[in-house]
């Protein structure tokens, strides 16, 4: 498991976030105690990586599934993080066989092609069963720790970092570099107003994938 201090990156997106995103609208909760922190890796029975902790003491996530702060998914607050996991632990339960429905995983030897793993802990949600997830239980060529994208609707499990840090420092770079659109055009329906800027589509996930070269969700 990689250790890393994310405090300049956590920096990097206060910054950003104060000076691009309407603050009525796009709120955090307030930091999470060391006693939540521990009880919820009480709950999932795993030890989580020191910059997770470090992000969670930043900020308990946020609660409005509209107006996320990863180009509009959230960071889900605890108590959500466990309910999470505790739907997917028992949907594994009840398949019994975590390859029931056949998927992939990309890079190849990374990350388990299971529709499900208990060592996959969310992170993000879109609320359709879609979560970014940090990945606690890697095969062989991945890395304990990884961020992942795996749910409902994603066959292809995709690695999108080695790390918490990785991931948020390239989101930072993302947004720093202006790849982001917040304004809906007269006529336009979407779900979230901060998405992605190229590719031009809604879903981060979705974008995310192209932008990794990786394989579509399925």
């Amino acid at each position: 498991m990689l250790e890393e201090d994310i405090a300049p990156i956590l920096a990097r997106l206060d910054a950003w976030y104060a000076a691009n995103l309407p603050a009525e609208r796009y709120t955090f909760n307030p930091p999470a105690t060391d006693r939540q922190i521990a009880e919820t890796e009480a709950a999932i029975g795993q030890t989580m990586p020191t910059a997770w902790r470090q992000l969670y003491r930043w900020h308990d996530g946020e609660n409005d599934d509209r107006f996320g702060h990863v180009y509009g998914l959230p960071i889900l607050p605890l108590m959500q993080v466990v309910y999470d996991w505790q739907v997917w632990k028992k949907v594994l339960e009840e398949f019994g066989d975590p390859y029931a429905i056949p998927g992939t995983g990309w890079p190849a030897g990374a990350v388990d092609p299971a529709y499900a793993n208990p060592g996959w802990i969310p992170l993000t949600s879109d609320f359709s069963g879609g979560h970014i997830g940090v990945d606690l239980a890697p095969w062989p060529k991945g890395r304990i720790g990884q961020i992942i994208i795996f749910g409902r609707d994603e066959d292809n499990k995709v690695v999108l970092a080695e790390s918490l840090g990785g991931f948020l420092g390239w989101v930072a770079d993302l947004l720093e570099a202006g790849n982001f659109r917040l304004k809906v055009a007269a006529g336009e329906t979407v779900l979230r107003e901060f998405r992605l800027k190229e590719p031009a589509i809604d879903s981060f996930t979705d974008g995310a994938r192209i932008l990794k070269g990786a394989p579509p969700a399925f």
